[in-house]
């Protein structure tokens, strides 16, 4: 024990420089290699690389979140796919930047839920990024933030999300 807790604190230092120089890296890596060789290097660093850059995406650390998109546009179904949880996750935190960087037709694509919430979880943060929306003068007025709140506002209402209400007698649907 006593020597495990001094090699831990000895190689966290460089778990969080790694973790700190993971997004400059990736990023130079894309300028040489381009977004297919890029989203492979990750895939074979395992799943460790790309939980960090996905959870800085998450987190709305711009940087992070710039590159997600980036690799986003990818042939690969399984970075696309993960990039894009990460990237629906932070379009609660920062989705003005989010926005601001991706294409009209990708609006509906991050402008939508996390496949792990639950549905109260989703129908809660919906309304919220619903209601930032509202209230951001900015996003309120744009094509981008009319495009994002109407995706939000679709899924609240005919996805697994819905609660259905009682009917004019009273009874619940189905009873």
């Amino acid at each position: 024990m006593r020597l495990v807790l001094p090699l831990a604190a000895a190689l966290l230092p460089a778990v969080a420089l790694a973790s700190d120089a993971l997004v400059p890296e990736l990023e130079q890596r894309l300028a040489r290699s381009g977004v297919e060789a890029v989203n492979a290097y990750l895939s074979a660093q395992g799943a460790p690389a790309m939980a960090t850059l996905n959870s800085k995406t998450a987190a709305c650390e711009l940087p992070a979140v710039s590159l997600a998109i980036r690799l986003s546009r990818s042939r690969n179904a399984r970075a696309v796919q993960a990039h894009g949880e990460s990237l629906r996750a932070a379009s609660g935190r920062c989705a003005g930047f989010i926005l601001a960087l991706i294409a009209p037709a990708e609006v509906t694509r991050y402008c939508a839920s996390v496949a792990s919430w639950g549905p109260a979880q989703t129908a809660r943060e919906l309304r919220r990024r619903i209601g930032d929306i509202d209230a951001d003068e900015q996003l309120r007025s744009s094509r981008r933030g009319q495009a994002c709140r109407a995706a939000y506002v679709y899924e609240l209402h005919n996805t697994r999300v819905v609660v259905k209400g009682a009917t004019p007698d009273g009874r619940r649907p189905g009873k």
